[in-house]
């Protein structure tokens, strides 16, 4: 089994020193003869300790942030040296099988300040995952033995975090983080502006001039960003990032009397929630405070009914549907208004076809924000003898898509399996994370001649 890495090592020894954020890594060693070592028992009983979380989330932060740390890890690039862009899901995955295939870790490349990609959107719980929270490995969807949320290779899974229904997006988010800490060299703030060859390397340039050398490239950016962000000011008219930074904040839904949500995709019901108040806690929050009166939802083809609602949209979000009814008096707090709108930004408030509202939270979907040299064009899917694609290559560069970004076809056995049914489903983690596992399990070492 494979041992701590230094970074794991200091997580656990910051924790341990700290009586008031300790005790569930403490607690969970009488039961380390469950786990396949006693580091991942400590890991799990930090991860269940709201202080012991905290403070390792604390300290990962400030680890990868250091300028003496990020000057060496970038320094240590080369031709010998596989480069990561992004920190989410896929990012964890392929340099969790990796490492544990043999292979040096990676370099992982971040853009944000924050590691753990769209989970990591928030340092608090402001939206659950889809599929619900079960032990096992990885499986597809019908099959109740499998955790559909399971990360390929990593110390823990997000069942060892939490007990409720759903995982939370802090709790896959500190699985992916411990992983990134276990099995790769992350740097933050770290914008890729331009790939290209260099005689018989490639070179990295990011954003401030530095330029990074790598023998290949794993581009696992995920779904990419909200396709109206420019409609937003951040204000009155948030992305669904923006809005759930404002779900983390205090008092969030503070003088929100009317709200809206353009869009009808899974971002979407989660602002819903948010907004109905069947999204985790927000902090400070009271409903005699903070209560949303009124939500109108622009979305084209969604059930406007209760009983519609509850025969056709999925047990992670039955629970809108109750407030598709009328009360007694006829009102209804949420309404399904079908069709196309698109929203105007005033000082004070947002319109909606001459509609005044207090938000407005555009969930419109996502387009990936377009690197030199690693243009989709580039790529072909990426296929390997009696299986399947698991990612797109390119054409020229060693470089590979994974994950969400490969932005990989259903296959014959996924339509047959009745996967391709959902169209979201092209990019849930139980679909892509085989794919990018296998990728990192068969990719060959790096030689001179890559």
């Amino acid at each position: 089994m494979f041992e701590p890495s230094a970074q794991i090592e200091s997580v656990l020894a910051a924790v341990a020193c700290r009586p008031d954020a300790s005790a569930g890594m403490q607690a969970m060693m009488q039961r380390a003869s469950e786990f396949a070592t006693p580091w991942q028992a400590q890991l799990t009983g930090i991860a269940l300790d709201p202080g012991g979380r905290a403070l390792a989330d604390e300290f990962l932060d400030t680890y990868w942030s250091q300028q003496a740390y990020r000057r060496d890890a970038l320094n240590l690039a080369g031709p010998d040296r596989e480069v990561i862009i992004g920190s989410g899901f896929h990012a964890a995955v392929y340099a969790a099988i990796r490492v544990r295939s043999g292979h040096p870790r990676p370099l992982v490349l971040e853009r944000a300040s924050r590691v753990g990609g769209a989970f990591a959107v928030t340092a608090r719980p402001t939206f659950y995952l889809n599929s619900r929270n079960r032990p096992g490995g990885a499986g597809l969807a019908g099959d109740q033995g499998a955790n559909l949320n399971y990360l390929p290779g990593a110390p823990i899974q997000a069942t060892n975090v939490t007990m409720a229904e759903y995982p939370a997006n802090t709790d896959m988010a500190f699985v992916i983080r411990l992983a990134l800490a276990q099995f790769a060299d992350v740097v933050t703030d770290a914008n890729v502006r331009y790939v290209s060859r260099d005689g018989d390397s490639t070179m990295i340039d990011l954003d401030g001039g530095r330029q990074v050398r790598a023998g290949r490239i794993i581009d696992a950016r995920g779904v990419g960003d909200p396709v109206d962000q420019n409609v937003a000011n951040g204000t009155t008219i948030l992305t669904f990032p923006q809005f759930m930074g404002r779900m983390a904040g205090m008092w969030p839904l503070r003088a929100v009397g009317r709200a809206a949500v353009v869009g009808g995709g899974d971002s979407a019901k989660c602002v819903v929630e948010s907004l109905l108040g069947l999204a985790p806690q927000p902090f400070m929050a009271a409903a005699a405070l903070d209560s949303v009166d009124r939500v109108d939802w622009y979305a084209e083809q969604l059930p406007d009914t209760c009983q519609g609602w509850q025969q056709a949209i999925r047990g992670r979000y039955q629970g809108i549907g109750r407030y598709l009814r009328p009360d007694r008096f006829g009102a209804r707090r949420l309404n399904i208004v079908d069709r196309r709108v698109r929203p105007v930004a005033l000082p004070d408030n947002a319109l909606i076809d001459g509609r005044a509202y207090d938000l407005v939270v555009v969930c419109t979907g996502n387009q990936e924000t377009d690197i030199d040299g690693l243009e989709l064009s580039a790529f072909d899917e990426y296929t390997l003898t009696g299986i399947n694609a698991m990612a797109r290559r390119h054409y020229s560069l060693p470089a590979f898509r994974v994950g969400p970004h490969a932005r990989l076809l259903f296959t014959a056995q996924e339509r047959a399996d009745g996967i391709a049914d959902i169209a979201a489903n092209a990019v849930s983690m139980f679909r892509t994370a085989g794919k990018t596992a296998i990728l990192a399990a068969t990719l060959p070492a790096l030689t001179a001649d890559d």
